[in-house]
Order: C-alpha cells, then structure tokens, then sequence
C-alpha cells in the first residue's frame, strides 16, 4: 500500500539535514508509529555516481516504514539513478527536495532554485516518475520572494504526475524569518487534485489543529527536534484525543526512550562510537535548553565520547531537572 494511501490527515517527520538520519527516524516511529518520516535531504548526483554507496545512504529499517527518502540535485539522470537505487534499498517514496533555502545549495542550482527553473523541474519529476513505481513527491515554499507563482508551478508538476506536495509557508527571501504563512497552502489545495501538505511553526498539538484547515496533513520539522513526543500529541489530537493531545510527559518518563535513541545512533553509525557520539551532542544540547538547565550542567554533554558518557549525561539532566523541579 502507497505510503499515500494511510488514513488522513497524515502527520509527518520532515526532512532535516543532520537530525533524520536511521536513529532519529526510528527515535520518532518508536515514539509514534502513526508518523510517516522522511530522510534528511540527500545527493542524487552522489548517489548516482558511487552507487556502491546505496546500502549505506538509503538504508531503511523495517521498525521505521514507510520511509520516504528526499533527494537534492539538478541533473534528471542523476534523480533518475538515485532514485531507482533509494527504492531497491527500500524507500517507500521519493521526495524532491525544492525547497532548501540554504545558499550553498542554491548556488548550484538545487533546492529553492529549482522554483525558478520550472522547466528542469518538471525534466526532474517526469524523469524520476518514469524510474521508479513509488509515489513521487516535492517539497517546496510558497516561491522566491511572494507566492504569485505558487499555484501555475505546483499546477505544471501536477501535470508532470506528481504525487503529492508539501509547502513550507515562507518564501526563499524569508529563509526561517517572520511567520509562516499557510493561507497560500490552503489556496493550492483548492488548486490541485493532489494531496497537499503543510509546513511550518508547528510547535504544538493545538497549533496543527488550527493550521490543518482542508489539507490532507501536517509535517513537522524543528519542533519535532525539540519535542519528539510532539508528533504523538499531533496524531492524537487530529484522533479526537483531546486529553492526550494536552499531555505533556515528564522527562523522567522519556530518559529510557532517548538512552535507547543514543544506544541505535551508536549502533549503526558506520564510522565509529566517538563520531556517533560527537554527533549526539545536538541533541543533548538542545535537551539542556528545553529542560532550562544550569550552564554547568552543559558542559559535559559537549564533551561526550562514548555511548556511556550519553548515559551519564541523560541521568544528570534528569537529576538536574528533579531538584529544579523541586525548588520551583
């Protein structure tokens, strides 16, 4: 069954270069199998010319399905190539990444520049539809600098055979500033026969409520990062399961899920336990900003090496958090 076809609206892990990797993907299913996630946004163009490097880029685990693997890139031959490998390594869906704001992606001609270049766009999504069986998706922002062009580009890659497409409310010249606007989204939505996605500040269950208006679902990016139980409270509440959807867990209820989290980013990192561990250090630092930690406290979770220096930090941020906890 397309990953498509799940019953709706659909809540959904986004694409994040250095957080959706294997652990973080599985991190989340654990936390919330009702979630579809999606791969941090990956090269069609080095997949394409060292396939020997498929198993490793696209690995896919079965506690993890359906994953959706995003590529980045400006060459059909090479989304074509790359996409073909992702599915024999067992993606459920192929997204386009047209959406990254980032210069250095743009400079290429990759990401939000492809918005510009409708015509390679469309090559892109007629090349890799014809490549693979999979559904074929797209993740792009409202347009370069205003949403004029929102609907004609998305209405052309409809035409193409597109399969779906997630907006992220911003255009390119906002980058991540000021507020995402969802109006536009709702409007392509009435536009188009496909489903349409929306993107952008959702930080809590009762904001994805309010933003989901007639779309087929909602993707989540840095507030899943924050709060990987955000999804849950997300999908509970697009249940009706108001009570749930308010829950919120303390972290001595979540310390065993993120030690086992820290136990698979160390366990599949193909490089070494140092490398997975250094970087860990992410998430441990935005754990301490979340839980409103003391700096001290800080300073050992930018200095872990080893799987068993993760765990000491996680039982100090929970004695930390306790007796803080306790003073309030």
């Amino acid at each position: 069954m397309s990953w498509l076809n799940v019953s709706r609206p659909m809540v959904i892990l986004a694409p994040m270069d250095g957080y959706t990797d294997p652990p973080f993907r599985r991190f989340i299913k654990h936390i919330e199998p009702r979630a579809v996630v999606f791969s941090e946004f990956l090269s069609a163009a080095l997949a394409a010319g060292k396939p020997s490097l498929a198993p490793t880029m696209f690995r896919v685990y079965d506690d993890e399905r359906p994953v959706v693997i995003q590529l980045y890139g400006k060459d059909p031959d090479h989304f074509c190539t790359a996409a073909r490998l992702a599915e024999e390594q067992g993606a459920a869906g192929i997204d386009i990444n047209m959406g990254c704001p980032a210069k250095k992606v743009v400079a290429h001609r990759h990401g939000s520049a492809l918005m510009r270049e409708i015509d390679l766009a469309c090559d892109i999504i007629r090349s890799v539809k014809a490549a693979v069986s999979v559904p074929v998706t797209v993740k792009t922002r409202l347009g370069w600098e205003n949403d004029r062009n929102l609907i004609p580009f998305a209405l052309r890659l409809q035409d193409c055979g597109l399969d779906a497409i997630t907006i992220h409310g911003r255009t390119y010249s906002q980058k991540f500033d000021g507020e995402a606007d969802w109006l536009p989204i709702y409007a392509l939505k009435d536009a188009l026969s496909i489903p349409v996605f929306g993107n952008g500040d959702l930080v809590t269950a009762e904001q994805a409520q309010a933003k989901l208006g007639n779309l087929d679902g909602v993707m989540i990016g840095r507030g899943a990062v924050s709060d990987p139980w955000l999804l849950q409270r997300v999908c509970d509440g697009f249940a009706g399961n108001v009570g749930a959807a308010r829950r919120m867990l303390p972290f001595s209820h979540k310390v065993k899920a993120w030690k086992r989290f820290a136990q698979m980013a160390v366990a599949t990192n193909p490089k070494s336990e140092r490398h997975a561990c250094q970087a860990f250090r992410k998430f441990l630092v935005r754990l301490h900003k979340d839980l409103g930690l003391s700096p001290e406290v800080r300073r050992p979770a930018v200095q872990v090496a080893t799987l068993e220096d993760i765990e000491r930090v996680l039982d100090l941020f929970l004695d930390a958090s306790q007796e803080l906890s306790s003073v309030v």
